[in-house]
């Protein structure tokens, strides 16, 4: 079979490659060297055929193994398991008067063979979705009138890493949240009575939170007092034939649709402006030579 680089950006390196690969996988035995020597070569012969090495097409998801409520002492709990990668969360509720606090506090623990930048990277995913909300509304925690809200106390533990650990992290942060049950709350005091949380009282009555469900809308080069207002932007620089050289997003960017949205709104803009670009160029051109 041969073998070619993947996206090489030279033609002789591409030769050479062919040459040396094809003369190395002979047997299994020279297949596990070239894996061990070269593990970038190893790989491309599966990826010019758009597979991985197990078969599995380079367009699919291996498959999410989750179980929720897997710890009866948490209000919420679950642990999810894709690929190499597992993960287990458990929820810990308490009480307190209603504040501009954060209402999710994370605690990230590892095994000790996990690295310490995964789970630096963790805590920075982790900490953005819950600046932005994107797994429910802080109003969603109030109680008790408003007068005290629930304080949700996230303990993650990562058990072993994979290419895909932030796409299973989600994925368990999620099922346990959507495993939460808070009981009501209500307290017999008038309004401008401090309120005790020892005095609340609290029912055996449990009850699902509503996970985050926002729409979105597109706004076109926003006026500037408006920019500043909004809590997500999307910066999309966009080529020739929609080749796409960079996107920066913040924020919540809707679903796929909207993404989808954005980058022909950036492919139609670009075309419009390079062909007035091209227009001003002749005629400054034609100008000078009269």
């Amino acid at each position: 079979m041969q073998l070619l680089p993947f996206f090489s950006p030279q033609g002789i390196d591409a030769v050479c490659l062919n040459v040396i690969i094809s003369a190395a996988v002979t047997g299994d035995m020279s297949v596990d060297l070239l894996k061990i020597c070269d593990p970038w070569a190893y790989y491309t012969q599966f990826l010019f055929e758009s597979v991985y090495p197990d078969g599995r097409s380079i367009s699919s998801f291996r498959p999410v193994s989750l179980q929720m409520g897997i710890t009866e002492s948490a209000s919420g709990s679950s642990v999810a398991r894709q690929g190499g990668a597992m993960i287990t969360a458990r929820i810990e509720p308490f009480l307190g008067v209603s504040s501009d606090d954060t209402v999710i506090v994370p605690h990230i623990e590892a095994t000790s063979v996990i690295p310490q930048r995964v789970v630096e990277d963790a805590e920075v995913l982790l900490k953005q979705l819950i600046e932005e909300e994107a797994f429910f509304k802080r109003d969603i925690l109030l109680t008790a009138n408003g007068r005290l809200m629930w304080i949700l106390h996230l303990h993650i533990l990562i058990l072993n890493v994979d290419s895909c650990l932030l796409d299973a992290l989600v994925t368990c942060v999620t099922a346990a949240f959507l495993d939460l049950r808070l009981p009501k709350v209500r307290v017999d005091l008038d309004a401008d009575i401090t309120v005790n949380i020892n005095e609340a009282l609290i029912s055996e009555e449990l009850e699902h939170i509503p996970l985050a469900d926002m729409p979105a809308k597109i706004l076109c080069d926003p006026v500037a007092e408006l920019f500043d207002l909004l809590p997500s932007k999307a910066s999309i620089v966009v080529g020739n034939n929609a080749r796409v050289y960079r996107t920066v997003i913040s924020g919540y960017c809707g679903d796929e649709g909207i993404i989808r949205q954005l980058f022909q709104l950036a492919a139609s803009r670009q075309k419009l402006v390079s062909e007035a670009l091209l227009k001003a160029r002749d005629a400054n051109l034609k100008m000078n030579s009269a």
